[in-house]
């Protein structure tokens, strides 16, 4: 084997890798919605952009019968101007209350539901998936997701629902 040969079967084994390591971890997503959620979420985030842009915002999750107050940072929701968007979702692969907080990185953005929402999958470096759907008419606030950051803030509160 000549050593052009060799780089081609080196460059196509790496590709191989990344393509079947893409694929695990997409299933594992698929396979934690199969299931109910563990815990709902629901945020409102404000952006100032353009371009690229900075946003913030607040949220409440709903973990077995309590509400814990979160902050969200970086999940931007336009590409001009000042915007604000709400989105719902839910939370998938959360046992511990303290695997909710953490940095999430976009498994899918941007994908449209039949109704005409954005729907966004995330996943955080404990495992943990938030399916998040936009709320608002017209926010598009997944089509930009590449990270966000979530943490939990304050004492949590018995859900309104129990």
């Amino acid at each position: 084997m000549s050593l052009s040969e060799e780089g081609v079967s080196m460059h196509r084994t790496i590709m191989n890798i990344v393509a079947i390591a893409s694929l695990c971890l997409m299933a594992s997503c698929f396979v934690a919605q199969a299931q109910p959620p563990d815990a709902t979420l629901k945020v409102h985030t404000v952006s100032i952009a353009v371009g690229a842009g900075y946003s913030w915002g607040g949220g409440i999750m709903t973990f077995q019968g309590h509400e814990y107050p979160c902050r969200v940072d970086g999940l931007s929701v336009g590409t001009m101007g000042i915007s604000s968007a709400d989105a719902i979702g839910n939370v998938y692969n959360l046992t511990n209350i303290e695997d909710f907080s953490g940095d999430y990185l976009a498994v899918s953005a941007g994908a449209l539901l039949a109704g005409g929402g954005d729907v966004a999958t995330m996943r955080n470096q404990h495992g943990v998936v938030i399916d998040l759907t936009d709320t608002g008419q017209g926010a598009k606030i997944m089509r930009a997701v590449q990270g966000v950051k979530i943490a939990l803030e304050g004492a949590p509160t018995a859900s309104q629902g129990q």
